[in-house]
């Protein structure tokens, strides 16, 4: 019964001297982890040490600017007794952008082949007379002023105030009536728009 219980004892004592051994390593590993992580988290802490703001300003300036586009005002093919009966009337458009809220005007000078202040139209040596107008009632002739205080006084050229698009503006044009018939030919003159804004 003491061998046995001597030999129990000692079974005992090496188990718990393992026990021992294993509650040390055990310590030893979660004491390195712990160091571990706590030198990694003063690392990370250095490398965000700290920080700093500042304000970025964005910005654009935009000026008034307009375009315009050509145009072609065409009176069609016409028998040259037509214009001894009476006049030839035609209309056509030409577009133009502008900033929004910038007012403008237009004015048309007097063509290539202007006899004083006559627009003509030029085919060889002959010439045949038109008129360009800013109503279509062809009342109120559109002239070379561009200045929006002749404009308003005088209906003498188109005003607007531009939007941002691209905005219509009609052209109204008209051949008068002539005494004789004129010489068959191709007609043309070129008209400078100008748009001031």
């Amino acid at each position: 019964m003491t061998r046995i219980c001597k030999m129990a004892v000692c079974k005992t004592t090496i188990c718990k001297t393992t026990i021992y051994k294993t509650m040390i390593c055990k310590t030893r590993i979660v004491t390195r982890s712990m160091l571990a992580f706590a030198m990694a988290s003063l690392l990370c802490g250095e490398a965000q040490a700290g920080t700093a703001t500042a304000s970025l300003t964005v910005q654009i300036t935009i000026t008034a600017s307009c375009t315009i586009n050509a145009a072609t005002l065409d009176f069609g093919t016409n028998a040259g007794t037509a214009l001894v009966a009476g006049n030839i009337d035609a209309s056509t458009t030409t577009s133009v952008t502008c900033t929004t809220g910038s007012p403008y005007a237009i004015g048309m000078d007097n063509g290539s082949n202007v006899l004083v202040t006559q627009r003509r139209m030029k085919s060889g040596a002959n010439y045949l007379n038109y008129n360009l107008y800013v109503d279509s009632g062809r009342t109120q002739a559109w002239t070379t002023s561009a200045s929006s205080t002749t404009c308003a006084s005088a209906n003498s050229c188109y005003l607007g105030t531009g939007n941002g698009s691209a905005q219509s503006i009609n052209i109204y044009g008209r051949a008068p009536v002539n005494a004789t018939a004129p010489a068959p030919g191709v007609y043309v003159d070129t008209v400078t728009m100008t748009i001031t804004y």
